[in-house]
């Protein structure tokens, strides 16, 4: 079985492998790999319909439901550029995105989380003269809507197969715009072709041992791309792929135990939760085969519990919208890599350390980290001179990330270049504490930031959001970080305790809005 191949010939493959077995399930609903096949071919023609063509973008603002996979798979038939986006965006975001992609059509939900997002569609469809259609998820209000369940009824009327065979994409077509998470300026568009998107991701799942006894539940958003690429792993290697649209800590054990879930993907702050949730309620009957996680610095300790609460293996994984899954631990690795590195390079990718002028760093020796591969992005969509000053004069993107590569090849992930604080001459990265905080039980979120100081230069802060009914004040916090060894040092000096701290819509705090509240500390 090859992994070059496109996105519409991996949902024809997988619906002649593995036909009537179930391949999505939301809720009650489920769908065979044949019904995708059907659904997803029917909803391609609905958009030729519409006027839409090979090579325009649509964009897709939906929780991860039933309709994001077919949108996302129609697409993919005929060549049309598929921009998922978060369902946290709100209007300046997303006038911003539409129309840096172009969008010809907008798919959302209709109300999410008690937030009216068609009629948002609607605002911006008559401010971004390129925006022709507003497609709608659930149940629509506006007339002026299409009804994605009402177009997947019946077959159009004036599209031939001709149309479609017209339409079909090449491996070097633009596939997906994703924008990066924006934690510090606005976001920019990420190109992938389908070269750079499908056959990394299908070797990946190779790698993560997926197969047709697999169920996976991603509790992370489809719409980013540590999640979005488990559609095409579920349809090459024939797992059933479970949809859950809004994360409840409460619901995900019985989930896990109904559905006898065996490769979960979440992000850290899920698997606290579920540890919680193991030692509250004490826990049996789950039998996860691998737990994926990533997209921020992953806890020691919350791996090294995960193995020994739900005794099965952990994959850390490193990566980023431009470089896909860049590096990760593979299950049956030795049991201390998958909480002291983010595993090894992905097949298709390599991995370097390099100095402040680029060049390479021996093992052993903290640096930028910089990635080479057939997963790397094509450009910042629009935006040439970003994406050259993005890479070194011998190909190798510079990601921002900073870490040490060991003499097995395992990626030691550091954190980011800016999060590094100048206490007087001492540094240290603040992801150490952020790592510790976390696993502190009062704690919700953390952040740690640099305040200007006029004598030292910087002194940590941490902003930090609490659990229920939590208190805490600095000589506790202190007194934890002295309880797990650290320097003092690396102590924060100052503590800023909010409701909720700001996040990205991929979930990832938002340094660049905690960083500019820090900053006026040192005027007080």
């Amino acid at each position: 079985m090859t992994e070059n191949v496109l996105i519409h010939e991996l949902i024809e493959e997988s619906a002649k492998k593995f036909k009537d077995r179930v391949a999505f399930a939301e809720g009650d609903n489920f769908y065979t790999f044949e019904n995708l096949n059907q659904l997803s071919l029917r909803l391609a023609r609905h958009f030729i319909q519409l006027g839409l063509k090979k090579g325009d973008a649509i964009s897709a603002q939906l929780p991860n439901c039933w309709e994001f996979v077919v949108v996302h798979l129609a697409a993919s038939r005929i060549g049309l550029v598929f921009n998922p986006l978060s369902p946290n965006y709100r209007k300046k975001e997303l006038q911003y995105m539409l129309s840096h992609c172009e969008a010809k059509a907008f798919v959302t939900i209709d109300n999410w989380k008690g937030f009216n997002h068609e009629q948002l569609a609607h605002e911006l469809k008559a401010q971004l003269p390129h925006l022709q259609h507003v497609l709608v998820a659930g149940e629509k209000k506006n007339d002026r809507s299409i009804s994605i369940t009402a177009l997947l009824e019946s077959e159009p009327d004036s599209v031939s197969d001709q149309d479609i065979h017209e339409n079909l994409p090449a491996f070097d077509d633009p596939c997906i715009i994703l924008f990066t998470s924006g934690t510090e300026s606005n976001p920019k568009g990420v190109l992938h072709t389908f070269r750079t998107f499908v056959p990394c991701h299908l070797l990946n799942g190779k790698e993560y041992r997926i197969t047709d006894n697999d169920t996976i539940l991603c509790l992370t958003p489809l719409c980013h791309m540590f999640s979005l690429p488990m559609i095409i792993i579920s349809l090459r290697y024939g797992a059933k792929h479970l949809l859950y649209r809004e994360y409840k800590s409460n619901e995900i054990i019985d989930l896990l135990k109904k559905e006898q879930v065996s490769f979960l993907t979440a992000a850290p702050a899920h698997l606290i939760d579920l540890l919680r949730q193991c030692e509250q309620q004490n826990v049996s009957g789950l039998n996860p085969r691998l737990i994926l996680t990533g997209g921020t610095k992953i806890p020691a300790k919350m791996v090294q519990d995960l193995r020994a609460t739900l005794n099965c293996d952990v994959a850390a994984q490193w990566g980023m919208s431009e470089i896909c899954a860049g590096t990760f631990t593979r299950p049956g690795d030795e049991a201390s890599l998958t909480w002291e590195t983010v595993g090894r390079p992905a097949p298709v990718g390599e991995v370097i350390i390099v100095d402040e002028r680029h060049k390479p760093l021996p093992t052993g020796e903290i640096g930028e980290i910089a990635f080479k591969g057939e997963s790397l992005f094509i450009e910042y969509y629009k935006n040439p001179q970003v994406t050259a000053q993005s890479f070194t004069e011998d190909g190798y993107f510079l990601t921002g990330d900073q870490g040490w590569l060991d003499e097995k090849g395992y990626l030691h992930f550091v954190g980011r270049t800016k999060d590094t604080i100048n206490r007087g001459g001492l540094k240290y990265h603040a992801s150490e504490i952020e790592e510790a905080l976390q696993m502190h039980p009062k704690i919700k979120q953390v952040a740690i930031v640099s305040v200007p100081d006029p004598r030292l230069g910087e002194r940590g802060c941490a902003f930090v959001s609490l659990r229920e009914n939590e208190t805490i004040d600095l000589e506790e916090i202190k007194e934890y970080l002295q309880e797990k060894g650290f320097a003092k040092y690396k102590f924060p000096e100052y503590l800023v305790i909010k409701d909720e701290l700001p996040t990205t819509p991929s979930g990832k705090i938002s340094k660049g809005l905690v960083r500019a509240e820090a900053a006026s500390l040192s005027e007080n």
